[in-house]
């Protein structure tokens, strides 16, 4: 059986076991629970690895203050 019947869907082995610091960059909505990058990481001085493991399995999420994604602050009226 291959590798790849064992891992779960937005699961990366790097991130998970080699390099746990990436962590810090995947931002979580406080309403719905969407998971996505944080913009930062797509700056032109960040590191590459990075971005493209976080690239890989998720997607650009902006919160604002109140730690919403854009379409929960749009439902609540903000």
């Amino acid at each position: 059986m291959s590798h790849s019947k064992h891992t779960k869907r937005d699961y990366s082995i790097y991130i998970e076991k080699w390099d746990k610091s990436a962590k810090k960059y995947i931002h979580t909505c406080a309403i719905c629970g969407h998971k996505g990058y944080s913009p930062v990481v797509e700056a032109e001085d960040f590191d590459k690895v990075i971005f493209k493991e976080l690239s890989k399995t998720l997607r650009k999420l902006e919160l604002d203050e109140y730690g919403r994604c854009t379409y929960c602050a749009k439902v609540q009226g903000d």
